[in-house]
């Protein structure tokens, strides 16, 4: 295997050749994968063959970089890289992450915990930004700056200028989200804010990163091609959106982290990719209309301790769950919610990306309205929509529960033959014989037990 096919695997970032106006981005696995085409349609009308070129030469230079950091073995070190300092030689990386006002600020403080797994973090905020930074939330050795601080600092002719203290401090800098407006700004060199004073500030000697974010529209207007294009032309690298949304942080995470270990010839490369390697199973846990989803939010603990959560629940369920004893960090997402974040034909479909985030799906309880639905093939809510896009080579487990009347009706026992035989759903069996849902450590042991060997 070459140099740049090693570190393409490692980096999880590939680019396409039988397609020369696709790239992909991986982030762990096969579940994981997202795609971007770039080809001329009637949906994207402009000049998008160039822009795809463009977005595939960023792309390489990623690569490029990757493989140029890479080869500065000890003793065959590059003229332009200067040796790392024997006095730096043990200390953290220093990561200035920066957030522009997209919506996808919301993941800024999921990012800054990431990051500080393994760097030393600043970070820096726009004010629009701030509308969705709960800071709070911050990793409490995380410092963040606002244009406020800016000004405030400066006295007199003399004083330090904090742009350019960041600047000094700075080993590597990740802008995620990249607003359309801010990234208008850098390709026009207009610095405004503390932000833009950085990067305007910024020493290209060290690598900068941008995470794009923006609806779909924003995203293909031929603007936004210009200002890649600009960019591109300052050396900055790349880490691409799909159709507009964000990168996850997971992935911006290795992304900077690989080229950090390679760069300073850190601990094995692969350590960027253990953060995936070793992370929770990620759990979707789903409630239907029946009384035992009083216990929905113990459930939801309970499956917390070892694993990442997401919950669903019907409008029927509601009557039974008392969203304020959910654990804090499970998102919980409802019918009203899918129906109200989608506007047009670029917005991303729920099910769908629910389908793609989860390794594993556990709806309990499952009533007899909603077992009905599964084996029927109906799908009239956000939950029945999920089972519908399932990829049924991950597992799905339904706990049921009904009345004792319900459980024995031959429906039911037709229901549950149809989703266990034709779509390989497994079966936690109620407690006794009169349909009363599985305890929840008995929910809870049936998955652990079964977890894949690989997620």
């Amino acid at each position: 295997m070459s140099l740049r096919e090693k570190i393409e695997a490692e980096a999880s970032f590939k680019i396409s050749k039988k397609h020369p106006f696709i790239f992909a981005a991986h982030s762990g696995g096969k579940n994981g994968q997202f795609f971007r085409s770039f080809r001329n349609s009637a949906r994207y009308p402009y000049r998008l063959t160039q822009f795809s070129f463009i977005l595939r030469k960023m792309m390489k230079n990623l690569m490029a970089s990757f493989e140029a950091v890479a080869g500065n073995e000890p003793g065959n070190r590059s003229s332009r890289e200067e040796p790392v300092q024997s006095s730096d030689a043990m200390r953290k990386p220093r990561i200035l992450l920066a957030a522009t006002g997209s919506v996808a600020a919301l993941k800024f403080v999921s990012l800054c915990q990431i990051f500080s797994r393994w760097a030393e973090v600043k970070a820096v905020a726009t004010r629009a930004s701030l509308c969705f930074i709960d800071r709070a939330s911050l990793p409490k050795d995380v410092i963040i700056y606002t244009d406020g601080d800016e000004w405030s600092s400066w006295r007199k002719i003399g004083d330090s200028v904090l742009h350019i203290e960041l600047k000094k401090w700075a080993d590597i800098m990740v802008i995620a989200p990249l607003s359309a407006k801010t990234l208008g700004k850098i390709a026009e060199r207009l610095c405004d804010n503390l932000l833009t004073c950085l990067v305007d500030a910024w020493d290209w000697k060290k690598p900068l990163f941008v995470a794009p974010a923006m609806n779909a529209l924003m995203w293909s207007n031929p603007f936004t091609e210009l200002h890649v294009m600009s960019i591109d032309n300052l050396g900055i690298l790349l880490i691409p959106p799909i159709r507009g949304e964000m990168a996850e942080p997971s992935t911006i995470n290795s992304t900077v982290r690989l080229y950090y270990t390679h760069k300073f010839n850190r601990v094995a490369a692969l350590d960027a990719l253990q953060d995936n390697a070793l992370r929770k199973p990620r759990i979707l846990l789903a409630a239907s209309g029946s009384v035992a989803a009083i216990k929905f939010a113990h459930l939801c603990r309970s499956f917390s301790v070892w694993s990442e959560v997401r919950a669903i629940a019907t409008s029927a369920s509601f009557h039974f769950i008392d969203r304020a004893s959910l654990p804090k960090d499970v998102i919980l997402y409802t019918d009203e919610e899918e129906l109200s974040r989608w506007n047009t034909e670029y917005d991303g479909a729920r099910p769908v990306e629910l389908r793609h985030w989860a390794d594993i799906m556990v709806i309990a309880p499952l009533s007899a309205n909603t077992l009905a639905k599964i084996a029927r093939g109906l799908c009239d809510n956000l939950l029945s929509s999920v089972v519908y896009a399932w990829d049924h080579n991950k597992p799905l487990y339904v706990a049921p529960a009904m009345n004792a009347m319900m459980w024995n009706n031959p429906f039911t026992e037709k229901h549950l033959k149809t989703i266990r035989d034709e779509l390989g759903v497994k079966l936690i069996l109620p407690r006794t014989k009169n349909g009363a849902m599985a305890e929840i450590d008995v929910i809870d042991g049936f998955v652990k037990d079964r977890l894949p060997d690989k997620i």
